[in-house]
């Protein structure tokens, strides 16, 4: 039994392409159940899932007072039924093929045959999501957070095949792994994923992920969005660094570093000052050249340049916050 788990709060746009994706699957539909956890929406997305109940019974509408999605995850788990093995964590604006889960539970399967041992789950491959509202700048943002200097190697990540990992995204998890450590941090409004990946690692329970299957998601379609989504994931990045310090990845610190370096050299007149501007100007530029070229898309020479300036002078702003500030509140979507 599996039970997806989608956290909602104003997702009326999406939630219904979600929902029908979910209750398609060729997966049995008496091996599945669906968790709809709101957080007060006031759109028109509860109307719109109470539709989809109407038309399927194994849809269960979950309240979420708190509003953040770990506490979302938190209160689904809670509910689920001692039957219920597996759970798929989803979100409210984005959709998987009608053979997602019966992959996805297969290859699973076929890991823990491989190490003769269960796992704590396997993530998928996050794409694009094909619909009517694309932008030049949802194309920008797509480029920029999948590229080498714009990806972490977690959710936004290109890769092939299956492999462990530390941070996989939108998880199929073993139920007992979620409850031996004790579900979903729920003081970590963003990161929280992150976290969970690096209890469950510590308590024995391993990663995967696999291209078996990818979940579509829409991504950030606007300047100011993105820039604080840059912004939020740098300020969650800081606190969970403080509890987890083996994540720590120096990657992450380099703009920092970059900007202290060039400060210290035009504070001391250095002779090569202008050096660390030249290598990091000619390096976003190559990248957005080769995605440019990859996507046969012209703009993003252009875009992709200047966005990941954004996105790394965000995240190191965020960053910095995380260390003096207690709680930064910021609404990206």
């Amino acid at each position: 039994m599996v039970a997806s788990v989608v956290p909602t709060f104003n997702e009326g746009k999406w939630i219904g392409r979600c929902l029908d994706s979910l209750l398609a699957q060729t997966h049995p539909s008496s091996r599945h159940i669906i968790h709809v956890v709101d957080g007060g929406s006031t759109d028109d997305t509860l109307n719109i899932v109470r539709s989809k109940m109407k038309e399927d019974v194994k849809i269960v509408l979950i309240k979420n007072p708190e509003k953040r999605v770990p506490q979302a995850r938190n209160l689904s788990l809670a509910a689920m039924d001692e039957e219920v093995e597996l759970v798929f964590e989803v979100n409210g604006h984005g959709w998987v093929p009608v053979d997602h889960l019966e992959k996805r539970i297969s290859d699973l399967q076929e890991i823990e045959s491989e190490l003769a041992k269960k796992v704590g789950g396997v993530g998928c491959l996050v794409v694009a999501a094909e619909d009517e509202g694309r932008t030049m700048m949802g194309d920008w943002i797509e480029s920029t957070l999948s590229c080498p200097l714009g990806s972490g190697g977690g959710q936004f990540a290109r890769f092939k095949g299956r492999h462990p990992h530390n941070v996989p995204a939108f998880v199929l998890h073993r139920k007992e792994a979620l409850l031996e450590v004790g579900g979903w941090d729920e003081g970590l409004p963003t990161n929280q994923d992150s976290d969970l990946s690096m209890r469950l690692i510590k308590a024995d329970w391993p990663l995967w992920r696999s291209d078996v299957s990818s979940f579509q998601m829409v991504k950030r379609r606007s300047l100011s969005s993105f820039m604080k989504m840059c912004r939020r994931y740098g300020f969650w990045r800081t606190k969970t660094l403080k509890k987890h310090k083996s994540r720590v990845n120096p990657k992450e610190f380099l703009p920092i570093i970059g900007l202290l370096l060039t400060a210290i050299l035009f504070a001391t007149q250095n002779d090569y000052r202008y050096y660390p501007l030249l290598i990091y100007a000619v390096a976003i530029s190559l990248i957005g050249l080769y995605e440019a070229m990859k996507f046969r898309m012209p703009s993003l020479l252009i875009g992709v340049p200047l966005l990941l300036l954004i996105l790394h002078t965000q995240f190191s702003i965020g960053m910095v916050e995380g260390v003096f500030r207690k709680k930064l509140e910021l609404v990206d979507r």
